[in-house]
C-alpha cells in the first residue's frame, strides 16, 4: 500500500514539474515572440524624411485614422480606410469589422508597397500593420510619428485638399494618345482574302 501511495506522489511530483517546466517555456516562447514582433515593428518603421523616397518607389499612404480625424486633416491622394473608431460619449472603441476585406478589396496583390499612417504612428499602425502582414502581406510600412509628424515636416496646402474629378473626354482613343501608336489593325485585315 505505501508503494502504491508512492508511486502516485511520484507520478503527481513529476507531473507538476513537466507542467511548471511547460509553463516556463511557453513564457519564454511568448517573451521570444514579443521580441521578434517588436523588431518586426521596428524594421517596419519608415522615417518621415524618407516617406517622399518610399512613394516615388510606388508605396501608397493608407490613413486609417477615422472620419472625424480625416476632416482634421488629410490629403486627397491618401487611400482612406478606418480600422477603428472612437466613441467619445462611450469611452469605447470599436474596431472596423471589414478592414481587412477593404484593404484586400484596394490591394488585392500581396506584393502591394503600402504606407501606414496614424495620428501618431504607433498603437493603431502596428495593430494594422500585423493584421496585413499576418494575410501576407511583405511590403507593408509604418509612417514613424504618424500624420501628426508628416504634416509637421510637410504642411498641408490647398492643392493637398483639392479634389481631382475625371470626365469622359471625347476624342481619340487612349493608347494612341500614350504611346503614338494605334491600336486599330483593321487597315492590316482589309485587302487579305482569306
Amino acid at each position: 500500500m505505501s508503494f502504491a501511495l508512492s508511486s502516485k506522489t511520484a507520478v503527481r511530483s513529476t507531473a507538476v514539474k513537466f507542467t511548471a517546466a511547460k509553463r516556463s517555456n511557453k513564457v519564454s516562447r511568448v517573451v521570444r515572440a514579443d521580441a521578434t514582433a517588436e523588431a518586426d515593428i521596428a524594421t517596419a518603421m519608415v522615417p518621415v524624411d524618407q516617406v517622399k523616397d518610399f512613394l516615388g518607389r510606388g508605396f501608397v499612404i493608407v490613413d486609417i485614422r477615422s472620419p472625424e480625424e480625416w476632416a482634421e486633416g488629410s490629403k486627397n491622394t491618401w487611400k482612406k480606410i478606418c480600422l477603428a473608431i472612437f466613441d467619445e460619449e462611450t469611452g469605447e472603441v470599436e474596431m472596423n469589422p471589414s478592414f481587412m476585406a477593404q484593404i484586400k478589396a484596394e490591394f488585392p496583390n500581396t506584393l502591394s508597397r503600402i504606407l501606414l499612417v496614424c495620428d501618431d504612428g504607433t498603437e493603431r499602425s502596428e495593430i494594422a500593420w500585423r493584421g496585413i502582414s499576418k494575410r501576407g502581406y511583405t511590403q507593408c510600412k509604418i509612417i514613424e510619428g504618424g500624420s501628426e509628424a508628416f504634416f509637421k515636416a510637410f504642411p498641408l496646402t490647398a492643392a493637398d485638399k483639392r479634389v481631382w474629378k475625371l470626365q469622359d473626354q471625347p476624342g481619340a482613343d487612349l493608347s494612341t494618345l500614350v504611346s503614338g501608336v494605334s491600336m486599330n489593325m483593321d487597315h492590316i485585315f482589309q485587302d487579305r482574302k482569306y
